[in-house]
């Protein structure tokens, strides 16, 4: 049987509280919280892991601790170090303090709380070593000097502080699409202007190389000493398993509604958050980001309520549809009631009713956001790649993004197609009410 204390950075606060005790036993996992904690009315889980005198177990690592927990890159780094795999348990002690949110799971929160952050120039200044050749991302290894870190997904990411913030930066990694920086910072830009909120992003070029940054939103005030916020993943909110993958229906956009607007009731009342979660999901299958995995969608505590965090990750990866097939992108959420991912205008219209939008509503956002992607990302991309890239390399890139966008594309060149599907959804929302009357 293992125990560690849990930390939790209450809003508004720069040191951490002793929240609880976490234990792992060969029967899975229990939670007893401080006295003082549950007073306090701070709730990391409303749901899962309510306050209260009774400790809460669990089978497994719980969902909003296992968010703190390094994972994907920081998870192989750590391994790496010590030669082996390592237990949830000793991951969540050797995790750097630059996990999302505001849990830590360790004895030594010292060390979390004064682990020195690199400034963007040590990053700039390693970029610029590097070979014209060797991946962007060996900057990362090189200015962390292949240190501990908390940060999840595949790709290579450090945290950086920039003009008194906190950032996420990310770099073109072997076996990445070409241009990925410029890609993530043309799509993050273009679901700013589609009306998604999204964190401050910066793209820096240094020669052939780019550094892509996003704000820790996370994070706020001193950046050596930073107030930090609660963050739930998607995977937590739904309460899916930890080897949850595609084809689970749980992993659901309009789940993920119903559950988010359950957190949110539970804490300050209703967010107003469903409409916005519609657009991601639209705007996801308009630039071809099919990696919109529950751990890149979440809920952040902001003024004691949870709510819709910024978007991140939004990454144009879809490749371009064989001859002949419609191409309407495959999410990694349903989208649909009937459980599909098929980001159709029809699955996406079908399910506008259930987020509380009118269908005509929702078609029209497809139609301007669709009018808008097709118009922009070319142009944009041609703008944000280096600019001493060879044209030929240019034109490289241009052609293998042209896939993510092709539904944005279509939709533009095929109106007929989404006036069909607008007509067919408002008629089958106006059936049940017909049926009513009989």
């Amino acid at each position: 049987m293992l125990r560690k204390p849990l930390w939790v950075w209450m809003p508004g606060q720069a040191a951490p509280t002793m929240a609880g005790t976490l234990t792992h036993s060969p029967y899975g996992y229990s939670l007893a919280y401080e006295r003082d904690f549950i007073e306090s009315g701070i709730s990391i889980d409303p749901v899962a892991m309510r306050l209260g005198p009774r400790p809460i177990s669990a089978p497994h690592l719980p969902g909003v601790i296992a968010d703190a927990k390094p994972s994907g890159y920081g998870q192989d780094r750590i391994n790496a170090k010590h030669g082996r795999e390592l237990s949830d348990m000793e991951l969540l002690e050797a995790g750097a303090g630059d996990g999302v949110g505001a849990i830590a799971v360790c004895e030594d929160i010292s060390r979390k709380q004064n682990g020195a952050t690199p400034q963007l120039h040590d990053l700039v200044a390693a970029v610029g070593r590097l070979d014209e050749h060797a991946p962007a991302s060996r900057a990362i290894r090189s200015v962390n000097a292949d240190l501990e870190t908390s940060a999840g997904g595949e790709r290579p990411k450090i945290t950086v502080n920039h003009e008194g913030r906190l950032w996420l930066a990310k770099m073109q990694d072997r076996g990445d699409r070409p241009g990925m920086p410029a890609l993530e910072f043309v799509a993050m830009t273009l679901a700013r202007e589609c009306g998604i909120s999204t964190p401050p992003i910066r793209l820096f070029t240094i020669g052939p190389h780019q550094v892509f940054m996003v704000d820790r939103f996370d994070r706020e005030d001193d950046p050596a000493r930073p107030c930090r916020r609660l963050f739930a993943s998607a995977h937590t909110v739904l309460r899916l398993v930890p080897a949850s993958v595609r084809g689970d229906p749980r992993r659901s956009y309009l789940d993920f509604a119903h559950e988010a607007q359950r957190w949110s009731n539970i804490t300050h009342g209703p967010t107003g958050d469903r409409f916005e979660l519609f657009k991601r999901m639209a705007f996801n299958a308009l630039v071809g980001n099919v990696d919109d995995h529950p751990r890149n969608h979440g809920l952040l505590m902001v003024d004691g309520s949870w709510r819709l965090s910024p978007a991140f990750d939004i990454t144009p990866i879809q490749l371009a549809p064989p001859a002949g097939q419609d191409p309407w992108p495959v999410l990694s959420m349903a989208v649909a009631l009937n459980g599909s991912t098929v980001a159709s205008p029809e699955n996406l219209l079908s399910a506008a009713l259930t987020f509380g939008i009118e269908v005509q509503v929702a078609g029209e956002y497809l139609r301007q956001t669709s009018a808008h992607v097709a118009n922009s990302w070319e142009q944009r991309l041609r703008k944000d790649l280096p600019s001493s890239s060879a044209t030929a390399d240019v034109e490289r890139i241009v052609a293998s993004a042209r896939g993510a966008f092709a539904m944005s594309e279509f939709i533009v060149q095929h109106p007929a197609t989404l006036d069909a599907a607008i007509d067919a959804a408002a008629q089958a929302a106006r059936a049940p009410r017909r049926r009513r009357h009989l």
